[in-house]
Formats: structure tokens, C-alpha cells, sequence
């Protein structure tokens, strides 16, 4: 006969804390393969949203949101004024190559024509 007899408790009737954690990574896996995020458009919200901080920014540090509209208007002109010039000059600068392209193959063509009479 035992003295110090352990009995032994029954085993939980429900999962064990192992069994839930194991279906809750399962879960979360599964949601994970179906709600996958397109990289671009977490780019595009995100440009969005540093571009509206500072409207905010811009809008409190101007003291009011119409000055800082105004702000962002005269920064916006400034640059497509500066785009614009840049865009005529490089426009400029390709019909110029143009030309002295044509130019070339002509002369090209003269002296290819000159050695074939020679």
C-alpha cells in the first residue's frame, strides 16, 4: 500500500493551449496568402500621405490653409514654367541634331559618290 499516492488528474476535454496557438498560426497564415497588398499601390498611398502632411504642415506654418494653397499654387507654376523651358530647349537641341545628322549623310553621300567616279 501507497502512503503518498498521486492521482493522476484526467487530461483537459477541450484543445490544449499547443492546439489553439498551432490554429491560430494556421489563421493567420491563410488570411495572409488570401489579403495579399500590391507593392504600387502602398507606394501611391504613401506619397499620398507624406503630400498631405504637408499640406498640414504648410497650412499651420503659413497660419492658414488658403495662404498655404496659395504657396503650393506659385511653387507649382514656378516649376512647370521651368519644366517648359527645359522641355523647348531639349527640343531645340534635338532638331539641331537632326539636321546635323541629314547634314552628315549627305556629305556622306558626296564623297561616297566622288570616290565612286574616281
Amino acid at each position: 500500500m501507497r502512503l503518498f499516492a498521486r492521482h493522476a488528474e484526467p487530461a483537459p476535454a477541450g484543445p490544449t493551449r499547443a492546439d489553439v496557438k498551432h490554429a491560430y498560426d494556421l489563421g493567420r497564415a491563410d488570411e495572409r496568402k488570401r489579403h495579399h497588398s500590391h507593392p504600387i499601390l502602398g507606394l501611391i498611398i504613401a506619397i499620398a500621405a507624406v503630400i498631405g502632411c504637408g499640406a498640414l504642415y504648410l497650412g499651420m506654418h503659413e497660419g492658414s490653409f488658403s495662404r498655404a494653397g496659395q504657396v503650393v499654387d506659385e511653387n507649382l507654376a514656378v516649376a512647370a514654367d521651368r519644366s517648359q523651358g527645359a522641355s523647348q530647349a531639349a527640343a531645340a537641341t534635338v532638331a539641331n541634331a537632326g539636321a546635323a545628322a541629314q547634314q552628315a549623310g549627305q556629305t556622306l553621300r558626296r564623297n561616297d559618290q566622288t570616290s565612286q567616279q574616281h
